[in-house]
């Protein structure tokens, strides 16, 4: 038998990992490829690694039905430090495994095979499958460096030459936090256990950037609104008696292309952060904030859905207040086009709790700052505004200062 070990952190495993592995089996004759992932990798002690169990997880459903391919605990259950010549002694020793082993790399990991541990032993007990891109004089030079450090390191490689494709498990996790897709880079079933559990989400060395985004969002959104007259400044008359310095219409802005694109966009990174599975919010202003929000989510592989809160239950039919793919238990998402004493919206909020849904985020586009939000709060919400008040009458970005 001939056993093929790909090792790595596999955070998150992807399409390219999955295409090696096969490659390999099949050009190399191997009878099963282990998936190995690190516990805690000696040679990336200071990066953050996501937690083994989701880790070990999402490979478990990356390669479900394929009954060559198969994963490993060896290395997330040692504690401390992981070294892949301490693994191949566990699997001969432990398991009794007496066939050829084949350990899989790339050329870029091969380059520092003298720094691993114990190297001299490490060949002794595997072959390497190296995976490159053609690259001769890159492969002479990584050989001429490692003959002086391992003499006849030549006669343990089998060289595999590789197109590989444009993936990477940094890249992905970036484009999570992001809020971009991840379609055809992961399997479905492991974007699906990233979108579920809220893998990803601004918790990296790249975090700071999903709050960036948001506000990048709806500054061109505020750009647009007094561009289009959704908002404007003056003195109005609001339809509460009250005087005010400034009217804003949400659904100018929100029916508008380009605003409807940009509200889906700054929405997803806050809905993906509560890991909301559902957005809603009450007829006529929420409606298009709704649709927005859950075509961006689908353009981004996720599976949020929307849904409305009637004004008042129908009067015929299944007498619904809410419309809608809405079930019972989902996590939940409210969401208006303004915020004023927050009454819509905590009618909104107490509609879908009445079905039994859980609401995790309350979003406005524009919070008015006239108790609304403090209300919500105070009820134990967490109420975010894209753009707030100012007390001088003027609007500006949420968290611009």
């Amino acid at each position: 038998m001939r056993l093929g070990i790909m090792g790595g952190t596999f955070d998150p495993v992807h399409l390219g990992h999955l295409m090696i592995a096969e490659r390999a089996r099949d050009e190399l004759g191997l009878d099963q490829v282990l998936f190995v992932p690190a516990g805690v990798p000696w040679l990336r002690g200071d990066v953050k690694v996501t937690p083994a169990q989701h880790r070990i997880r999402m490979i478990a459903l990356a390669i479900e039905g394929n009954q060559h391919f198969s994963a490993s605990r060896v290395e997330i259950d040692r504690p401390g430090a992981t070294y892949t010549v301490d693994t191949l002694d566990h699997l001969r020793d432990k398991y009794g495994y007496a066939g050829d082993v084949v350990f899989i790399i790339g050329l870029d990991a091969l380059e520092h095979l003298d720094r691993w541990k114990d190297p001299e032993r490490l060949l002794d007990l595997c072959t390497l499958a190296v995976f490159h891109r053609g690259e001769t004089g890159t492969a002479e030079t990584v050989l001429a460096h490692l003959r002086r450090k391992l003499p006849g390191i030549e006669r343990k490689l089998t060289w595999v030459d590789w197109r590989p494709v444009d993936i990477s498990s940094s890249d992905i996790r970036r484009r999570v936090a992001l809020a971009r897709s991840v379609r055809y880079q992961v399997p479905e079933s492991v974007g699906q256990y990233i979108r579920e559990h809220g893998l990803y989400l601004g918790d990296d060395d790249d975090g700071e950037k999903e709050v960036k985004i948001v506000g990048n969002h709806a500054e061109r959104l505020l750009e647009i609104a007094l561009d289009k007259g959704a908002l404007t400044y003056g003195d109005f008359t609001l339809s509460s008696g009250k005087k005010a310095s400034f009217y804003f219409d949400g659904r100018r802005l929100s029916l508008e292309p380009e605003g409807a694109y940009l509200i889906g966009q700054a929405l997803l990174p806050l809905l993906n952060e509560a890991r909301a599975g559902a957005v809603g919010g009450p007829t006529l202003g929420a409606d298009p904030i709704v649709a927005s929000a859950a075509v961006a989510s689908h353009m981004a592989g996720g599976s949020v859905s929307g849904f409305i809160v009637r004004k008042e239950a129908k009067e015929h039919g299944t007498g619904q207040l809410i419309e809608g793919p809405l079930t019972s238990g989902a996590r939940v998402a409210i969401v208006d086009d303004t915020c004023t004493t927050g009454g819509s919206l905590l009618q909104a909020i107490a509609a879908a709790e009445d079905v039994g849904c859980e609401v995790v985020k309350v979003i406005a586009l524009l919070d008015r700052c006239e108790g609304g939000g403090e209300e919500l709060r105070r009820r134990g919400y967490d109420f975010e505004a894209l753009m707030v008040a100012t007390p001088e009458g003027r609007i500006r970005v949420a968290g611009s200062g």
